[in-house]
């Protein structure tokens, strides 16, 4: 009967923090509540993870287990791992973001999350420079390749599996939506300010990455002092010295706006809730995403969104957000004002949130797409 299993290697060896692990971990979980008669699964994993630590303790199948450092994972995966997959005869691979270097005739399906690849046009590496610049765009080289070597690629955004299929040639993809944990257990959260009456708090839930323009907030804040608002913005990325959060704290000091911005680093899920219902609005301002649990947070929790007006935000957001240039200080304070003072359009972009949420997977179901989407490209290669 295990001869007739489908065999099936399921890759987390880029999953080592962050958002890409705890999607790993809602799969892991969910797995025990899925029809599993058809596989036979296996698992490489990257060293000191959370996945790796759940996937010891619920006793599945490891076959390997990475390093962290990605150059050290290639050379695994080419040498170690590919020796592994032909000896357990595994002929189907699920890469849950990016692509595995493996040898040998494989099925490989990967999970693709990396939005500038699919918008060519965006400059999306512009604030780097030299070896840096130069380390980006050789991996972007490297992903591309995983793109066209892959047997099939799952996306989680509808424009960037369009754009994949006109830019690279890719004939088998597949759209699954994302889904979002939300049973977790509630903390309370202690704001780093007093809130007055009439204060309003805006929530940046995100670390220095250029792309996400918190290099913004500083001028945003001084517009709103200037207009005598009484607003405080909380940012999530971590005070540690970087050359980012060095440059935030200048501005910050420079524009005379540091009673008004409050770093607090990572907030651990349990607190989301209580920092959530303590807060205004929420801020995305990125350039590109494939898809930000932001978005879910937002409509989840009942707060208005302020997107970037993006086409990737469209395509997700449609008449669930407000939409902002995200370079113009004076566009994104109108957008603010706005919302404070028109309730109705307050409540219309978060009911209008709440239906497209409802458009979205249980973490079961998504795991459900998943494996039945494993089984369909098994059975097509």
């Amino acid at each position: 009967m295990a001869e007739n299993k489908i065999r099936v290697l399921i890759n987390f060896s880029t999953l080592k923090s962050g958002g890409g692990q705890n999607v790993g971990l809602n799969f892991i979980f969910s797995l025990p509540k899925q029809d599993l008669e058809r596989f036979e699964l296996f698992f490489v994993v990257a060293e000191k993870t959370a996945i790796y630590r759940v996937l010891s303790e619920k006793k599945y199948n490891i076959l390997f287990v990475t390093s962290r450092n990605p150059l050290k994972r290639i050379v695994q995966e080419v040498v170690l791992v590919s020796r592994l997959l032909k000896k357990n005869k595994i002929k189907v691979v699920y890469s849950y973001f990016g692509i595995g270097f493996f040898l040998g005739e494989l099925t490989q399906i990967s999970g693709s999350a990396d939005s500038n690849l699919y918008f060519p046009e965006i400059n999306f590496w512009s604030h780097y420079r030299g070896v840096s610049r130069l380390k980006r765009w050789l991996v972007d080289r490297y992903r591309i390749f995983g793109l066209r070597f892959s047997s099939a690629i799952i996306y989680e955004n509808a424009v960037l599996e369009a754009n994949a299929r006109t830019l690279y040639g890719l004939k088998e993809t597949k759209l699954i939506k994302p889904s979002v944990n939300f049973d977790i257990k509630l903390l309370d959260y202690s704001l780093p300010f007093e809130k007055a009456g009439g204060a309003k708090v805006g929530l940046f839930l995100c670390g220095w990455q250029l792309n996400k323009n918190v290099m913004m907030m500083p001028l945003i804040a001084k517009a709103l002092k200037d207009k005598g608002i009484d607003f405080h913005f909380i940012i999530t990325a971590p005070d540690d010295g970087s050359i980012e959060c060095q440059s935030f704290k200048k501005e910050v000091f420079k524009l005379d706006v540091e009673d008004m911005i409050h770093i607090v680093g990572s907030v651990d899920k349990g607190f989301l809730e209580s920092l959530y219902e303590q807060i205004d609005f929420v801020f995305l301002l990125s350039l590109l995403e494939s898809f930000s649990n932001n978005i879910i947070e937002a409509w989840y929790f009942r707060k208005p969104l302020i997107i970037a007006e993006e086409e990737w935000a469209k395509s997700i957001c449609q008449d669930a957000a407000v939409y902002v240039r995200r370079d113009s200080c004076e566009d994104i304070v109108d957008k603010i004002i706005s919302l404070i003072k028109n309730n109705h359009l307050v409540n219309e972009k978060i009911a209008n949130g709440c239906e497209i949420l409802k458009t979205y997977p249980s973490i079961e179901k998504r795991t459900k797409e998943e494996l039945e989407y494993i089984s369909y490209v098994a059975e097509h290669n």
